[in-house]
């Protein structure tokens, strides 16, 4: 059979050009407006059934990531102290979650109207492909890569689009919809909301739950959005990294004693993944953990209770900073004359020092394997042949800020 590549281009420009596939019957749904009456029987054409070899390919959303995702580094497991005011004021602007140095962040606060536009018009593309290749009949690991970068653009895009949203899980739709349950994007009929295409899609036809990770939140309290798109061939190494990344973060746990205290997503993922609660989560999370916290997994042998969810969003400054260039957030200096707002400022202050630490703490590294396996996976498939992939902190990742410390 035939190996065809379908490329989801768009032009980066400002002036970007129609989609491709632009032949094909493209159906919108605006981000906040969708009616979403769908039967549990509707989702059953998105069971895979992979008969056709197509590869997609996801270079401009991998692009577009390495411009929008402020890597943040792994967990040091404590939380962040409370910040100081600005200067001048009582008040206290930007975020103030003792977690806001965990998990990568989007940063929101420089997506302008053309840049918008951008997201708008990959989303368009996602959803058009979606319309006409068949997303069900491809190789399992495009289908789930498909499924995971949509998700992920279609958070992206919500938040953008009414940004400066402070808790975008709290946010409605006029009928009063949650943000994850509002129709999104109609795919071979189907009008989708977040939800559906977690649960009702991928939860309930891939049963490793590594998937969950996969999934960004738009939440500080949510699995981190990785620096580049998923792929069928990079599948196992990002979901890995996510994972492990997250069971070792003070937003996956939280160990008082002999009661561990995990995060919501865990008991949201229970039905299709953790049918006897306590022991599957925990075998889970024990196989994801270091040492550190493996050892405090296994001295806390009383139920596990849900934590507090952190909901604000994953950006810098918690929507409380003026709108921003890239080149100001990547090449911004404490000594400069001129920068971002002072809040922008307090945020990349406190991660620098975050870096600092963890580099004194020999944190960062990256291996270079050679995978050789030519066995497909089940869920996720291996690439065919030999294959270098660079993984671990500092793969393609944008170099921490320097304060000079």
């Amino acid at each position: 059979m035939r190996h065809t590549t379908i490329s989801l281009s768009l032009l980066l420009a400002l002036s970007a050009s129609a989609p491709v596939f632009a032949q094909a019957q493209t159906v919108r749904s605006p981000a906040f407006n969708s009616s979403l009456a769908v039967t549990a029987s509707q989702f059953d054409r998105f069971t895979p059934n992979p008969i056709r070899s197509v590869r997609l390919d996801f270079t401009i959303w991998d692009e577009m990531l390495k411009e929008m995702v402020y890597y943040t580094g792994p967990s040091l497991r404590q939380r962040a102290s409370k910040p100081e005011p600005i200067v001048g004021s009582r008040r206290v602007f930007g975020h103030t979650s003792p977690y806001r140095l965990e998990g990568n962040k989007v940063v929101f606060e420089k997506m302008g109207p053309e840049f918008r536009q951008i997201i708008d018009d990959y989303v368009t593309d996602l959803e058009s492909i979606g319309n006409s290749v068949g997303i069900s009949m491809l190789p399992r690991s495009e289908q789930l890569a498909y499924w995971l970068n949509l998700h992920n653009a279609l958070v992206i895009q919500a938040i953008a689009s009414h940004y400066p949203i402070k808790d975008p899980s709290r946010e409605t739709d006029p009928d009063g919809r949650s943000f994850h349950d509002i129709g999104r994007v109609t795919i071979d009929g189907v009008s989708l909301s977040l939800r559906n295409i977690r649960e009702d899609i991928v939860y309930k036809n891939w049963n490793d739950p590594l998937v969950i990770y996969g999934f960004f939140h738009g939440d500080i309290g949510s699995p981190s959005l990785q620096r580049k798109a998923y792929t069928a061939s990079n599948m196992q190494d990002t979901l890995r990294f996510s994972a492990e990344e997250f069971a070792n973060s003070l937003r996956g746990v939280m160990v008082y004693g002999k009661t561990a205290h995990i995060s919501r997503h865990y008991q949201d993922a229970a039905p299709y993944f953790f049918s006897n609660f306590d022991r599957d989560v925990r075998s889970h999370m024990i196989g994801l953990s270091n040492e550190d916290v493996k050892e405090q997994l296994l001295k806390a042998t009383q139920p596990f209770k849900i934590a507090s969810y952190e909901t604000s969003v994953a950006d810098l400054t918690n929507g409380d900073s003026d709108r921003i260039q890239l080149s100001e957030v990547n090449n911004y200096s404490e000594t400069g004359t001129s920068g971002p707002p002072q809040v922008l400022a307090r945020a990349l202050s406190e991660q620098s020092e975050k870096f600092r630490r963890i580099r004194k703490r020999g944190l960062f590294g990256s291996v270079t394997i050679e995978d050789v396996q030519t066995v497909d996976d089940a869920d996720f498939g291996k690439p065919s042949g030999p294959s270098f992939i660079q993984i671990g902190p500092l793969a393609d990742q944008i170099p921490a800020p320097e304060t000079g410390k």
